[in-house]
């Protein structure tokens, strides 16, 4: 097998694979690492493509410029893999790390070995971080994918410093490329598996994290930072169902801030927005750790009691109900909502639980405001806070 003709082979994949990340890159790929990774597979084709030139350099600028291109495309994926998981990274070492890979391959000059046992133990090193990294920071969505490419940096991680230990023992006094054992082929065979699996496993992964942010985004409400309507509904048929099978209650609540036109009319909007970001903060904070508080709609939101029946609901909802109450302050007029409970009964629908709740915020409304009301079914009465 002749290996520089392997390295332009890989020097023509990493080309392509550059190519397409420099047409397709836009702005959101700074934040996750994938512009990063696209300057690293950029160096690192470059790099190839001179030290596919080995031997048949006599001067010592090609494998000079090589090597360092190499230290700073494997320093660059180091980056992007801590930008994809939100880790800190140190320039000055990484700095140092490329100079020093320059430092010895201009030394060493020819004798390519030398640099090459250098090299492997440095970038082993790293090859061992990323693999930590990777594993330790795996994603739920893109745990497959991450924990995939992690092992590949494992093995490079191991292959790599052993491949120093086989140059050493073996004293191998050859041209760079030229006359490799088949054990020394079996590594260049490795390498190219490893930068396919690599190259496109992060592209894959900052592609799963993207669809997940969009998810994500589309379950949330883009003024309070709650759960929206959306993820409300899909939230409350879980719960339907979970109710179904096992008989266990679980009660919704319907909030609705009082006189919020009133705000909105003399204080104007931005007020209100800003009204409502801080009512669904309050709201947030006076949950228990198993409730879930969504932003309904409008001034309007709702919140999820799992496992709680009327008794429990009465004191959680008008617990919620002190809570969030502020008095008049700044001129700005005193803030309080009413609040609408409904109780799962066997046969509910999601139409009937939330039609049973908005009644009983209705009627919250209709008796003076700041107070909880249940909804009214043969074994229950309404109460207040």
């Amino acid at each position: 097998m002749d290996i520089p003709t392997l390295m332009i082979a890989q020097t023509c994949m990493l080309s392509a694979m550059a190519a397409m990340l420099w047409i397709a890159r836009t702005d959101a790929d700074r934040k996750n690492g994938l512009r990063t990774w696209m300057f690293g597979v950029s160096c690192q084709s470059m790099a190839y493509l001179l030290l596919a030139q080995g031997g048949r350099d006599t001067t010592l600028l090609s494998p000079m410029l090589g090597n360092g291109l190499g230290a700073l495309s494997v320093s660059l994926y180091f980056v992007a893999i801590r930008q994809f998981v939100g880790r800190p990274y140190s320039k000055p070492w990484l700095a140092l790390m490329v100079g020093s890979i320059v430092v010895v391959g201009a030394v060493a000059g020819q004798k390519y070995q030398l640099a090459t046992i250098f090299n492997s133990f440095v970038y082993g090193t790293l090859e061992l971080l990323n693999a930590l990294t990777l594993w330790r920071a795996s994603q739920t969505e893109s745990k497959p994918v991450q924990r995939t490419v992690a092992l590949a940096y494992f093995l490079m991680g191991i292959v790599l410093p052993l491949r120093a230990c086989a140059l050493i023992l073996s004293q191998m006094n050859t041209d760079y490329l030229s006359a490799a054992p088949v054990w020394h082929q079996a590594i260049f065979i490795f390498g190219f598996v490893y930068i396919v699996v690599t190259k496109l496993g992060f592209v894959q992964m900052c592609k799963i994290k993207a669809e997940s942010m969009i998810a994500q985004q589309s379950l949330t409400d883009g003024l309070t930072g709650l759960a929206n309507r959306r993820a409300f509904d899909n939230a409350l048929q879980i719960a339907l169902n979970s109710a179904a099978r096992d008989g266990r209650p679980f009660s919704v609540v319907l909030v609705d801030l009082d006189h919020f036109k009133a705000l909105n009319d003399c204080f104007g909007h931005l007020a209100g927005d800003a009204a409502l970001v801080a009512f669904g903060q309050r709201l947030r904070t006076g949950l228990r750790l198993q409730d879930d508080a969504f932003r309904y709609g409008g001034e309007e939101f709702c919140v999820l009691l799992p496992n709680t029946d009327a008794t429990e609901a009465a004191v959680v909802a008008g617990r919620l109900c002190a809570k969030v109450a502020l008095a008049e302050q700044n001129g700005h007029p005193a803030q309080t909502a009413s609040f609408g409970v409904a109780i799962w009964r066997r046969g509910d629908t999601a139409d009937t639980l939330i039609g049973r709740a908005d009644d009983a915020l209705y009627r919250a409304k209709s008796l003076g405001r700041n107070r909880v009301e249940l909804a009214r079914y043969a074994d229950c009465d309404g109460v207040h806070a």
